[in-house]
């Protein structure tokens, strides 16, 4: 276990693993947060990993919204709390630092609470908080923000202090009229008193000092004052003294009582101040996940690893300053295959993508987000071992060969099962021909194992494993053959060259030199070298071909959405400007209504008035009567074209009713032929507006045109159904005929006509 231990720790450190707990420790609000950061636990199970990583992706959307957790920087009160615990007695600013951290869980649980749907995975992580309130007021009530005791804070004290203060309010009145009278004038450095120890005192010249009965305090640096206390200010200053003393011990007293307080509620501070450490942890993971441009991914337990565009986070982190920005790559190793061989040029990023895979493995135990595409896939490794960079051990007499072997042999006999194996150029720094065998067959033995192994090499050997063993894949770093430059791409499925020499010539070595080593390369590798650059050259151009196509399918797709929503603006514009034209020829034509309803009544007016005095000069002469004259005095009768209003006292004739003849003989003054008619009214169907179904805009045309119509019928009411529904169309109706010239006044209807969901108009 202990073997195993260290070898996961050193795996860590090659990887910079506490590179990147510093970098998350950078984004904590306080030393708790920071310390937690920096010492973050490492999930054990994949279930762990989950809840973890659930936590992270809550507090992201919560940061996110707009309104993240209110969490501010506090203080680390674990000493405070530890001391109270003993019997110690706190201080003031103790005190008071408990207050603000009690205030701040405080808004953390109103928080949570309001967002316990949004967030219910950091709500269980904040439910063994507790504000304490009776607590937090004791000591809001006796210390100010300043941590300074209130003088409020028991009635003992305010009279404790308001003593001591007259005490010194008399003896500073008593130190003026002594620094204003005669005696003193002239045996005074300066026109002031001033305190020592406590004790107010007065500057007197070093030379009469004999002449001021009292008691010495000090003397000034240049010896030329002493601070005498004159005997008649002796009792005061005592009092002084006494009352001090008093106010010291009730604030002691008062301190005691809240360390006590604070000593009950030990265990819930203890376990408050870790909750805020832990969330104070998820918050900066949610801070670096927002600088890495980070997603959630997908954790597995199948060993599948699938990164789209995944880039180094201490790359990235390194780059933020405007600096060229990292290349991204994506990374494939599913099942079946368990072995991973990366090849080409130095320089060209294989070891960063192994670190990458390290990085990634860890990240997700620590539920950390990952700088990759959202939709990546990361398996979970409960061991995660890696050999990188030179292994020497002077210390233990190792070379980087034999230290390399003591570390494989550690590996071989501790790992268990399912870990994560990372190898950089394994089995070098020996004869290469031997080296590549060995490599060959610890790289299989790992594979039979059942790790999951990512290696570099610039061994042909190993690069030829994915042909003759299942189970194993290559890919290779990209080198562009015309700059003769790294493009730190990463090519699935392909192995790399070496590009040794062409490297070397690039960086300036001698022409002959570098035709030496061609003349020295085995005409057969020095050909199948050729043949993978121009392989490679080959992908390249398909990758940015492929890449291109995507862009053109993107921008075309982008269009098409674009043109969709132009089409659809469009639409609701033209929408929009016929209601706008359709509600402004309703408001011309209902004028227009009004205005001819106008001059109608005045014709009418007028027309009256003219028959009136018509059918005067033709009274006696046969008309028509136009209501029934029972129990009224004054009727309405047509005589030709005019109708006019008549006395019943003045009318006498014969009447039929519902065309049946009958004798009725009126008497009066005068003797006029009358036919008893009923009023002229409009149909039933014309006076009831059924516009139940219709749009507001719909109904409230149907209802113009009914009412004019009524109007110039000259129906006196119209019934309009419009139900009850959800009151919109009803509301709609009624606000319009509250400004329509043709109504006199509305009601809802009764019972029997239909209640509320019928409205009763009466026309002008």
């Amino acid at each position: 276990m202990k073997n195993r231990d260290a070898l996961l720790a050193k795996a860590r450190q090659v990887l910079e693993w506490n590179a990147v707990l510093e970098a998350l420790a950078g984004r904590a609000v306080s030393a708790l947060g920071a310390e937690r950061c920096r010492s973050l636990p490492l999930a054990e199970t994949l279930e762990e990993a989950s809840t973890s990583l659930r936590e992270t992706a809550e507090m992201v959307a919560l940061e996110a919204s707009g309104e993240g957790l209110p969490l501010t920087s506090f203080p680390d009160l674990r000493l405070v709390v530890e001391r109270a615990a003993k019997g110690a007695l706190l201080l003031a600013v103790d005190c008071r630092d408990l207050a603000i951290v009690l205030g701040l869980v405080s808004d953390i649980l109103r928080y949570l609470q309001r967002r316990r749907d949004e967030a219910p995975t950091l709500s269980a992580v904040a439910a063994d908080l507790d504000d304490l309130p009776d607590l937090k007021r004791a000591i809001d009530r006796c210390v100010d923000h300043e941590g300074n005791i209130r003088e409020s804070a028991t009635p003992e004290l305010r009279d404790l202090l308001h003593h001591a203060n007259a005490l010194k309010q008399k003896i500073r009145a008593k130190l003026e009229t002594m620094l204003g009278s005669p005696r003193f004038a002239d045996l005074l450095q300066e026109q002031y008193f001033a305190q020592r120890e406590n004790r107010y005192v007065l500057p007197i010249k070093v030379e009469r000092k004999s002449e001021v009965p009292g008691i010495v305090h000090d003397m000034s640096a240049s010896g030329a004052t002493v601070f005498i206390e004159p005997r008649e200010l002796v009792d005061l200053n005592n009092q002084i003294k006494e009352a001090d003393l008093a106010v010291d011990r009730e604030v002691h007293r008062i301190l005691q009582d809240l360390s006590q307080q604070v000593a009950a509620h030990a265990d819930a501070l203890r376990i408050g101040l870790d909750v805020l450490g832990r969330l104070d942890c998820l918050r900066a993971k949610a801070s670096l996940a927002r600088l890495l441009k980070a997603s959630d991914p997908l954790v597995n337990a199948e060993g599948r690893i699938r990164l789209k565009e995944a880039r180094h986070p201490l790359l990235v982190l390194s780059r933020l300053q405007g600096q060229e920005p990292v290349v991204p790559n994506d990374l494939d190793l599913c099942d079946p295959v368990r072995v991973l061989i990366i090849s080409g040029p130095n320089t060209g990023g294989k070891t960063v993508t192994l670190k990458i895979v390290g990085l990634f493995a860890l990240m997700v135990r620590a539920g950390l987000q990952l700088p990759c595409a959202p939709g990546s896939d990361m398996a979970f490794f409960s061991e995660v071992y890696a050999d990188i960079g030179d292994a020497q051990d002077l210390t233990k007499d190792l070379s980087s060969f034999s230290a390399h072997m003591t570390d494989m042999i550690a590996l071989l006999r501790e790992a268990g099962p399912a870990a994560l194996v990372l190898l950089d150029e394994p089995v070098t720094s020996t004869d290469p021909a031997e080296g590549a065998a060995l490599a060959h067959a610890l790289l299989v033995h790992l594979a039979e194992r059942g790790f999951t192994v990512v290696a570099t090499t610039h061994y042909n050997a190993l690069k030829a494993l994915a042909q003759s063993h299942p189970g194993f894949a290559n890919a290779s770093v990209e080198f562009n053959i015309a700059t003769l430059a790294p493009t730190y791409r990463l090519i699935l499925g392909m192995p790399g060259g070496s590009s040794a020499i062409d490297i070397a010539g690039r960086l300036g070595m001698d022409e002959a030199i570098l035709d030496e080593s061609v003349r020295l390369v085995d005409a057969r590798e020095r050909a199948l070298e050729r043949l993978m650059e121009e392989l490679q050259e080959t992908r390249r151009k398909l990758d940015e071909d492929a890449r291109r196509t995507a862009e053109l399918l993107a921008e075309a797709e982008t269009a098409a959405r674009l043109q969709k929503e132009l089409a659809a603006r469009l639409a609701a514009t033209e929408q929009e400007s016929r209601k706008t034209v359709r509600k402004k020829v309703t408001d011309e034509i209902l004028k227009a209504r009004a205005e001819v309803q106008s001059v109608i009544e005045e014709i009418k007016t007028d027309k009256r008035l003219v028959k009136a005095r018509e059918a005067k000069e033709r009274l006696g002469t046969r008309g028509v009567l136009l209501e029934n004259p029972s129990g009224k005095k004054r009727v309405r009768i047509r005589m030709g074209e005019a109708e006019v209003s008549v006395a019943v006292s003045d009318l006498a004739g014969l009447a039929e009713v519902a065309g049946e003849a009958a004798s009725q003989e009126i008497r009066g003054k005068k003797t006029v032929g009358a036919q008893h008619a009923a009023p002229l009214q409009m149909q039933e169907s014309s006076t009831v507006l059924d516009v139940r179904g219709q749009t507001a805009e719909e109904a409230q045309e149907a209802v113009v045109a009914c009412l004019d119509r009524a109007a110039l019928a000259g129906a006196q009411t119209v019934r309009i159904i419009h139900g009850h529904g959800t009151g919109r169309l009803k509301q709609a109706l009624r606000d319009y005929l509250k400004t329509s010239p043709y109504v006199a006044s509305f009601r809802p209807g009764e019972r029997a006509e239909g209640g509320d969901g019928v409205t009763v108009v009466n026309v002008k």
